[in-house]
């Protein structure tokens, strides 16, 4: 049964804004009597207040819509790293914690009262063993025939089929300016768009608005035979979320018809 595909940008744990969102989806899906797929871009975790319940939700989503997948971000990878490792660079989780979102992650999953690392990840490991099964089962990329769905991008310079998983959740340039041709439209998050807002170019659309910050998580819905778009976009304005809809700009529509 043909299927929209739903791309949903780095949620940096505003739950608050991925609740509604998700139910726009699911009012689409029923208007149009099919079963959705959504991509969630990476980067789920970190920084925003809601780490753990933002993935509770991404996981009640792959079992209600199986089409669905999560693609790793560089933010997942540091967690189930740090919550899986043997031996942890205290160096590198401090920076995590500090720097990086990290607190407010531990604290959403009421962690920060562990002591040592190893504790904390065993307590982690113990009580949420699905967050670590999906954490594990994310893959670094979605390729259908005409768009590829990423967490970064992809270096321009190779194939799609041989990336590799680590640049994907990284890099910025040079992808980010490429000018030239790509064997699909890249859909994208982990640089935030300068406006807030997605950033269509020739070769790719970027969806990271910076929901943590900006109050605004975009998701880019592709048809079943990817030549119609929409965005959703669900926006937390004193202290209400909204979601809207709009029509891609014309240059995606341009780019899907060549």
């Amino acid at each position: 049964m043909p299927y929209t595909t739903y791309a949903i940008g780095d949620v940096h744990g505003r739950a608050d804004l991925l609740t509604p969102l998700l139910n726009a989806i699911a009012r689409e899906a029923d208007a149009s009597g099919s079963e959705p797929r959504v991509l969630f871009l990476g980067d789920i975790i970190d920084r925003g207040p809601s780490s753990r319940r933002a993935l509770d939700l991404v996981c009640h989503t792959l079992e209600r819509w199986p089409r669905s997948r999560l693609i790793r971000g560089n933010h997942d990878a540091y967690f189930l790293d740090f919550m899986t490792s043997d031996a942890v660079d205290e160096a590198r989780f401090e920076k995590w914690l500090l720097r990086l979102g990290g607190y407010e992650t531990l604290e959403s999953y009421g962690l920060l009262t562990e002591g040592e690392i190893s504790e904390t990840a065993a307590a982690f490991r113990g009580n949420f063993a699905r967050h670590v099964q999906v954490l594990r089962e994310s893959v670094p990329i979605i390729v259908d025939d005409r768009f590829a769905y990423v967490h970064a991008g992809v270096d321009p310079s190779r194939p799609i089929a041989e990336q590799d998983p680590k640049v994907m959740m990284m890099i910025r340039e040079p992808f980010l300016e490429f000018e030239g041709e790509l064997s699909h439209i890249v859909v994208h998050g982990h640089t935030p768009t300068s406006t807030c807002l997605p950033e269509t170019r020739r070769t790719r659309i970027g969806i990271d608005t910076w929901a943590y910050a900006s109050g605004r998580l975009t998701c880019l819905a592709v048809s079943a035979d990817q030549r119609i778009l929409h965005f959703l976009f669900a926006v937390s304005s004193n202290g209400r979320v909204e979601v809207t809809r709009e029509a891609a700009d014309e240059l995606a529509y341009e780019r899907c018809e060549n």
